[in-house]
């Protein structure tokens, strides 16, 4: 038995004995011997339950914090689908913000190419041909 359930046994007999006084010699040693039993019965469930009560508060505190732990890796699951979301959003609009202004660029080189292509033929028709010496 430990020390703390020793002193917690003889508190309670301290105060539990001197209210049984006018007993004999024989009846007292009786009583006492019972209520000896009794208090350290007593004092032992008392330990038990003071045990089992720690446990269960380790417990709840531990599920707690199992469920916090929870709720965060759900909310950073939650979090990063979102920012997916956004980056692809994001890539989307960049590509087409990319593609609008290429589209008239290309519009305008192939423009371009075709002018001077029409030009080129035009500009030997112009000249005077050649004659056989």
């Amino acid at each position: 038995m430990s020390e703390d359930n020793k002193k917690l046994i003889d508190q309670v007999a301290q105060a539990i004995l001197p209210k049984l006084n006018g007993l004999s010699e024989k009846n007292a040693k009786k009583v006492l011997n019972e209520t000896t039993k009794s208090v350290s019965s007593i004092v032992k469930k008392y330990s038990k339950l003071i045990a089992e009560q720690e446990k269960e508060a380790a417990k709840a505190k531990e599920k707690a914090a199992k469920a916090a732990a929870k709720k965060a890796e759900k909310d950073a699951k939650k979090k990063s689908k979102e920012s997916k979301k956004v980056a692809k959003a994001k890539l989307l609009a960049s590509l087409i913000a990319k593609e609008k202004p290429a589209a008239p660029a290309a519009a305008k080189k192939s423009t371009a190419a075709k002018a001077p292509a029409a030009k080129a033929p035009a500009k030997p028709k112009a000249r005077a041909p050649r004659t056989k010496k």
